[in-house]
């Protein structure tokens, strides 16, 4: 059996650090006693294990992982911290490195590289490449399962992916999606292969003015509730992959909340430092206004046939909005678009 930070890892933001902390302490919690799973991939396992390497410290390099069927290609590091998953799948440091006999276990935000890996079915390859050799396992199942559930310790080489579960949930859920493979070929590490399973993580930023830059705008500063994160349009497997969903979604609520700020200005045009200056609409009478989201933040991500965003809405259905008119309860929502990595400010809609 292996530890409770497996399949309890938070599912939250590094972004959410001081937002709901009874939350992230039940996340912690113990393995539920007497809950261990059969392993599925026992019959599947066809390949000799290598004895056991050391462990890296934690924040290195753990291993590459390809995961070709979702288009996965990314750094592992070792660790599952919130800090650490923010940019890269993590390691479970409790479970054995890739490749050794047992069940090594690679955790992500459900939001990121792991979004699709309920697209995973039995027979699907997953690649992971250490400093002992490139070693291939084939899925045997998918699961869902309850935060706290014990994954097995198998006795053969064996590869678990954990994420938490809906797979498009901003908020900490109380399942994880677990996917479960066999090792099926292994060969020594070679320098070359081992580099070629490397990718980085795109970054985005957001066109915001200079006097609401440096302000303390990330979710855990505003304390804001959040759904989901939807992708239309084309492929969404090119940036959730890569891991860019990530910074994209924590950038456009950077952006929210913006708006939110600059309306409770007293200025005759509050979002003119916007550029371009973005159109308003359902705001009537004159600023200040006082926006207050009442019901969580949902993401919808327009992608182009590449796969590549182009806008992004983020929208609470139910707002408090104050000002010299009054006060009405409606919805308030942004558009943003994207261009060259940069989410620019279109549209701002109360109603």
């Amino acid at each position: 059996m292996i530890g409770a930070a497996l399949v309890a890892l938070p599912g939250l933001m590094p972004f959410y650090a001081s937002w709901r902390q009874a939350q992230l302490a039940q996340a912690a919690a113990p393995w539920r006693a007497g809950r261990q799973l059969p392993h599925a991939s026992a019959a599947s396992a066809t390949a000799p294990s290598l004895p056991a390497s050391p462990q890296p410290g934690t924040g290195q390099v753990a291993a590459y992982l390809r995961i070709p069927k979702i288009d996965v290609a990314a750094t592992v590091l070792q660790g599952t911290s919130d800090a650490l998953l923010a940019s890269a799948p993590g390691h479970e440091p409790q479970s054995v490195m890739p490749g050794m006999s047992g069940t090594s276990v690679i955790v992500a935000h459900n939001l990121t590289f792991f979004r699709n890996i309920d697209l995973l079915r039995p027979g699907d390859t997953i690649i992971a490449g250490t400093a002992q050799g490139v070693f291939t396992y084939k899925v045997g199942r998918t699961m869902v399962v309850p935060a706290g559930t014990a994954l097995p310790n198998t006795s053969w080489p064996s590869l678990d992916l954990v994420a938490c579960y809906p797979l498009n949930a901003l908020y900490y859920t109380q399942d994880r999606f677990v996917v479960e493979a066999a090792l099926i070929s292994a060969s020594p590490a070679r320098a070359a292969s081992v580099a070629r399973l490397h990718a980085t993580v795109p970054q985005f930023a957001a066109a915001l003015p200079s006097d609401l830059a440096a302000q303390p705008l990330w979710l855990s500063d505003t304390g804001y509730d959040v759904g989901s994160a939807t992708f239309s349009g084309g492929p969404s497997l090119h940036i959730t992959a890569s891991g860019a969903s990530w910074s994209l979604v924590a950038q456009s609520i950077r952006m929210f909340a913006a708006t939110v700020k600059a309306l409770a200005i007293p200025a005759p045009a509050p979002l003119a430092g916007f550029a371009p200056s973005p159109v308003v609409t359902g705001l009537s009478g004159a600023g200040p206004w006082t926006v207050e989201p009442q019901a969580p933040l949902d993401i919808a991500v327009q992608l182009s046939a590449s796969g590549q965003p182009i806008a992004v809405t983020v929208e609470s259905a139910t707002a408090r909005i104050a000002g010299h008119n009054g006060t009405t309860s409606q919805p308030y929502a942004i558009t943003l678009a994207v261009r060259q990595g940069v989410l620019y400010l279109v549209r701002v809609n109360a109603g």
